[in-house]
Order: structure tokens, then C-alpha cells, then sequence
């Protein structure tokens, strides 16, 4: 990782060993030392508008780390439960519900979830009420600035007045045209297409989505599909000669909210290669570090399986 150059990395997926003695590598002395460093270098390579995800699954671990973040740039934002078991898993999981598993499940619920803690940075955000980084953005007119011009020429192109667009379109239609105010706002894309009506046919315009992409890469990176809650369900993945894989179709899905296509992606603990493989499949650049030469040969060999 400190090859990697300061502030160049988009989105991490941050799968570190558990701590919880499932093999070798999962046996770190000094752990909560060992987990801030490496936040520490993340931190240091993540991009102002970029997004870290961080899987574990003990909640006082979690707690000490969260607590440990609170003097770094990390700011949190979602608690993430992945839970394991659904409706096409129930015959697998029979035994774990009945906490026929350990003594210790008989006493307690069987855990069949993982967390994931989505961070953002810091300073993405105006002020800790700034949730979404809109107001650190729109209060410096200096932002948006191929926006702000772009709406001015828009409107050079009308030859309408403020009051004339919005006799014509109302108010919806006016604060795309604040391009010197920290009040100036990107249209909806219905307001955008009825704007383009008044516009000659022979005069080019933007594509709304090149609109919205300027827009939103101020801020850190949330493509809000409308598909997913603070609760996700996936199956647990084939063990493919990794004991704690994690499903394509999961990181796939932060892919997909926290990142564009050819944005790059760092998996510090790559494992067997999961996120470089949903990094291809979503046409995203990746780095993936791995110590176990047995992973990085899984990791290789399915990468080339999919070209």
C-alpha cells in the first residue's frame, strides 16, 4: 500500500482477517494496532469523494475500531447486516436455527449475519448536519463551475429573461440559472427536458446523465439504486479454496453504489480474488494485495477464466 500514490483510489473493500483463529492468517497479535494502520494508509490514498466499506462480524471489535476512527478523517455512515440466511437456504441452516452447533449457541441466537460499515471522508462534508456533502459544495460558488457556465450559455441561448423561463415553466425551472449564487441547483431531468423544448433544435446541448455525473463527482460517490437497505441478503459463497469468501453479487452491489465504471477499487486483503473479479464483470480498475500465494493462484486463475 504506500506505493500507492496519495488521494488516487475511488472505493476500498476492506475484508481484513477476523481475528477469530480460522487459519494462520487469521491470528494477528496487537489487532487493533494492525487494523488503524491499515485505515491509516486507506485514509491516506482515498480519493475526498470516495467511499470505504468494512466487513467483520464481532460487534466489540467493531466498537473499538469505531471509537479508534474517531481521531482520523473517517466519517460513518451506514451499519450494513449481511444476512446469510433466506427462503433458498433454509434446509442448509436448519441446524444453526435449532443451535444444535455449539454450547454456546444454546444459549444464545445463532449468529448468521455479518456486518459491513460504509465510511466516507471527512472533509466531503461541510458540517457533521452536511450528510450527503451537498453543502460543502453548493455554498462555494467556486464549485460547479462548468455547470454554473453551462446553464449561462443555456440561457444566452433562450434569449428569455429569468421571469420569462419561469412565466413559461415556473418555478421548478429557475435555480439552475443562479449560476452566480450559492443557490444555483441542477434541474430534474423532467425540468432539463422541458427547458431543451424552448431550445432551438439546431443548437447543441448535454446529455442529462453528463449532467448529473458532473454534479455528483463533488460529492463522495452514491449511485442510490432503489434496491438495497441496511439489510442485504446473499447466500453464503462456494468455498472455491478460500474458507471465507464473499459473494460476487455482493460486492458487485457496492460496485454499483460507490463507484462508476473505471473508477479504481483497492482490496487490501484481496483473498481469492472476489472484488477483482466483480471489478472486471463491472468494467472497474482494481488493486487487489494478497499475502497467501495459494489465494493470489485462485485469484489469478479465476481472472483468466473470465476472459
Amino acid at each position: 500500500m504506500p506505493t500507492i500514490e496519495d488521494k488516487s483510489i475511488n472505493l476500498v473493500i476492506l475484508d481484513l482477517p477476523y481475528n477469530i483463529k480460522k487459519a494462520e492468517w487469521d491470528k494477528i497479535q496487537e489487532y487493533l494496532t494492525f487494523v488503524g494502520d491499515v485505515f491509516k494508509e486507506c485514509e491516506r490514498v482515498l480519493k475526498p469523494n470516495g467511499s470505504l466499506y468494512w466487513f467483520h462480524n464481532d460487534f466489540n471489535t467493531m466498537l473499538d475500531v469505531c471509537m479508534m476512527l474517531r481521531r482520523s478523517n473517517f466519517v460513518f455512515r451506514q451499519q450494513i447486516i449481511w444476512n446469510k440466511r433466506y427462503k433458498s437456504r433454509d434446509k442448509q441452516y436448519t441446524s444453526w436455527m435449532q443451535g444444535f452447533v455449539s454450547e454456546e449457541a444454546l444459549r444464545n441466537y445463532p449468529k448468521l449475519a455479518e456486518y459491513i460499515l460504509f465510511f466516507v471522508r471527512r472533509e466531503s462534508m461541510k458540517t457533521e448536519w452536511d450528510k450527503t456533502g451537498l453543502l460543502r459544495v453548493k455554498h462555494d460558488i467556486n464549485n460547479f463551475t462548468s455547470l454554473r457556465n453551462y446553464f449561462k450559455w443555456f440561457q444566452e441561448q433562450l434569449g428569455m429573461t429569468l421571469n420569462q423561463i419561469t412565466n413559461k415553466l415556473g418555478r421548478r425551472a429557475e435555480h439552475c440559472f443562479y449560476w452566480g449564487s450559492t443557490q444555483w441547483e441542477l434541474p430534474t431531468e423532467e425540468t432539463y427536458t422541458d427547458l431543451c423544448a424552448l431550445l432551438d433544435e439546431q443548437i447543441k446541448r448535454r446529455d442529462y446523465e453528463d449532467l448529473r455525473r458532473d454534479y455528483e463527482d463533488q460529492r463522495y460517490t452514491f449511485n442510490n439504486q432503489k434496491t438495497h437497505h441496511s439489510v442485504w441478503n446473499f447466500p453464503v459463497e462456494k468455498k472455491i479454496g478460500h474458507i471465507t469468501p464473499k459473494p460476487v453479487e455482493l460486492i458487485e452491489t457496492i460496485l454499483g453504489y460507490s463507484s462508476n465504471e473505471g473508477d479504481t477499487v483497492l482490496d487490501p486483503a484481496a483473498g481469492s480474488g472476489t472484488t477483482a473479479v466483480a471489478c472486471r464483470k463491472s468494467n472497474r480498475h482494481y488493486i487487489c494485495i494478497e499475502k497467501e500465494q495459494e489465494y493470489c493462484k485462485i485469484a489469478e486463475t479465476r481472472l483468466k477464466e473470465m476472459l
